[in-house]
């Protein structure tokens, strides 16, 4: 995939959803660097200690990454 993890625009995310649901780890990294910001930025809300919200926003990734094979609409991930 080219370009920078914060330039990739809205069909490279399908594309990357759609590498990642197939089995795709390494792609799947990629997803987690670019939406990373946004969860731990939203996980303090609910979190003062900096390091608990480090750890929740890794359980969200691997969540997610378990729970990828039933997206069934790639453009729904961002969502």
């Amino acid at each position: 995939m080219s370009g920078s993890v914060t330039t990739i625009n809205e069909q490279q995310i399908i594309r990357i959803v759609e590498l990642a649901r197939a089995g795709d780890r390494e792609v799947f990294c990629v997803l987690a660097q670019r939406f990373d910001a946004m969860v731990f930025g939203i996980v303090p809300t609910h979190l003062c200690n900096r390091s608990e919200v480090r750890e929740v926003t890794q359980d969200v990734f691997m969540q997610t990454l378990g729970k990828l094979p039933q997206l069934r609409e790639s453009e729904r991930f961002v969502g």
